[in-house]
């Protein structure tokens, strides 16, 4: 989730997640290279998978050893009244050994409308990461496709609005950014729309894969010109075997377009599940040959839901066990309560610690 969409709704415990998906593009030689059924895979040319890099900007490593990464997402601050309340988040981490923040910025902010951007918007994020980037964090930046202004578009007109956000947001913020994040579950909600996705037992299932693997191929190569690695997450409820088969579907389809493969988990209450999740990242990650990042793992703890005990309990047993295997990195959903009811938080929204707070900090501190 990000600070740009919808949190997960407070909900019984047989539906845990409510979401509505950051919307991304690409180009209209997608649509025409998928035809009209099948999966495509994106293959770049051959020995030229990326374009060459920006020669004003210094080259980057590009995809750090297992385990380098633990943080949480935080939620974008909006204006300079949010300032004080991002700062103090962020110096939570640091004070607990964290080195990573997973964020977003306001895209309607920053290009409120049609290929317009807005330079102030932009200096006031530049200066809001700055301030993690100097504590020593690491920045996780998940990305919409393009601004809702362009939601509603035809495809060709709506895939350049994509390649221009895209584009924009790598020229004023690649130098901050260690890993981009295209799409927020893009495998359960529509990468262009606030709709669902089809869903596997549907005609456009193999169909919508493709043009989600090109895509991504393209954010690839536009976000990750100079060398910061792209990631894509997917959907992580219910915590099952279905769920990791599918898992295998859409990332047969999406992987070769992704530096990183990264995979929301939420086992919940689940003791058989949470103490699987080591082996079925595993699997994941000898399957494809590619680290792992767990972008989301929490516990909700609104009314009809779990309590807080329940998150003190759950979160730590599966960031332990997830932290036996060979994990890229952990991310926690989230820090801090936002104004949704969603309750992920391990800090209310008034800054107060729920009873989770150090045992989940304990369970995240670096070895």
């Amino acid at each position: 989730m990000t600070a740009d969409d919808d949190q997960p709704a407070g909900s019984a415990r047989s539906g845990l997640l409510s979401r509505r998906n950051l919307i991304v593009g690409g180009t209209a030689a997608a649509m025409a290279a998928a035809g009209a059924t099948g999966v495509l895979m994106y293959n770049p040319p051959s020995g030229t998978p990326r374009p060459a890099p920006d020669p004003s900007r210094p080259a980057k490593t590009t995809v750090k050893p297992a385990g380098e990464y633990l943080g949480a997402m935080v939620g974008a601050p909006i204006d300079q009244a949010a300032l004080p309340r991002w700062r103090a988040d962020v110096d939570t981490l640091v004070s607990h050994g964290q080195n990573l923040i997973r964020t977003s910025v306001y895209a309607w902010l920053v290009a409120p409308a049609k290929f317009e951007w807005n330079p102030e918007a932009s200096a006031f994020y530049r200066d809001a990461l700055g301030y993690a980037r100097d504590r020593g964090l690491a920045i996780n930046m998940v990305v919409p496709g393009s601004p809702d202004w362009s939601q509603d578009y035809p495809f060709e007109d709506y895939a350049e609005a994509c390649s221009w956000f895209w584009t924009t947001m790598r020229d004023n913020f690649d130098d901050m950014v260690d890993l981009w994040q295209p799409y927020n579950e893009a495998d359960h909600s529509h990468y262009q729309k606030f709709t669902g996705a089809p869903r596997e037992d549907s005609d456009e299932y193999a169909r919508y894969l493709g043009e989600f693997g090109y895509m991504l191929g393209v954010a690839r190569e536009v976000l990750g010109r100079n060398g910061t690695p792209v990631t894509t997450n997917l959907t992580g409820w219910p915590m099952n075997d279905a769920r990791e088969q599918e898992w295998y579907t859409v990332l047969d389809a999406i992987q070769p377009a992704l530096d990183v493969l990264s995979l929301d988990l939420y086992p919940a209450d689940s003791e058989s599940e949470i103490a699987r999740l080591a082996e079925r990242v595993e699997r994941v990650r000898q399957r494809y040959d590619k680290p792992v990042f767990i972008a989301e793992i929490g516990l909700q703890t609104t009314p009809g839901s779990w309590t807080e005990a329940d998150q003190r309990a759950y979160v730590p047993a599966a960031i332990k066990t997830l932290r036996t295997g060979k994990v890229w990195g952990i991310c926690l959903y989230e820090l801090r309560d936002n104004e949704s009811p969603a309750g992920f938080g391990i800090i209310r929204q008034d800054g107060s610690q729920k009873p989770g707070f150090a045992t989940v900090m304990s369970a995240m501190a670096p070895k």
